[in-house]
C-alpha cells in the first residue's frame, strides 16, 4: 500500500463521484479542493454567511450533507424553520443562537442538535469569524423564513 497525500486530485472526481476523499485542511479554516460560496442565493434575510461544502453535492450517496459555515463580525443566518433536524458543530470564535424562544451562546467545542421544525438563527457578535460544521440529512425540506417582528433575532 503506498502512502499517499490526497485520496483523489482529480477535480471530476471530487466534484462529480462517489469515491472516497480527503479534504487536507491548509491552515486559517481553509481545506484543500474546497471553495467558498455565498450563503443563500436570495440576498435580505441573512448577512456576511459563506459556506463551504465537503459532503452532499459532489456525487456522494450518504444520508447527510457536510458543510462549514463562517459568519463574519455583525453577521447572521437567516432566522428560519424547517421540517429536516440538524447539528452545528462549533469549530472557529463564538456566536450566538437563536433556538426557538432560547438565545444561546455558542463556543469552541460546543454542539447544537436543532430540532424538525424549530424556529433558529445563528450571528457572531464578536471580531473574530464564527465558523461551525452543519450536518444536516440528504434529503430535506425547503426553509421556512419566520418574521417574529422587531427585537426577536439573535443579533
Amino acid at each position: 500500500m503506498n502512502l499517499v497525500d490526497d485520496l483523489t486530485d482529480d477535480p471530476l472526481e471530487l466534484s462529480q463521484a462517489n469515491v472516497s476523499k480527503l479534504f487536507r485542511h491548509s491552515g486559517n479554516f481553509e481545506w484543500k479542493h474546497i471553495v467558498p460560496t455565498s450563503y443563500k442565493s436570495e440576498d435580505g434575510s441573512w448577512s456576511d454567511v459563506s459556506r463551504r461544502v465537503f459532503v452532499g453535492e459532489s456525487g456522494e450517496s450518504s444520508n447527510f450533507h457536510v458543510r462549514y459555515f463562517e459568519i463574519e463580525k455583525g453577521g447572521y443566518s437567516t432566522l428560519e424553520q424547517h421540517l429536516h433536524e440538524h447539528v452545528v458543530i462549533v469549530m472557529r470564535g463564538a456566536g450566538h443562537a437563536l433556538v426557538g424562544e432560547r438565545r444561546l451562546e455558542l463556543k469552541f467545542g460546543d454542539i447544537l442538535y436543532v430540532s424538525p421544525d424549530e424556529i433558529h438563527q445563528l450571528s457572531n457578535s464578536s471580531d473574530e469569524p464564527f465558523g461551525f460544521f452543519c450536518i444536516v440529512n440528504a434529503e430535506r425540506d425547503r426553509p421556512r423564513p419566520v418574521n417574529l417582528g422587531a427585537g426577536s433575532s439573535c443579533q
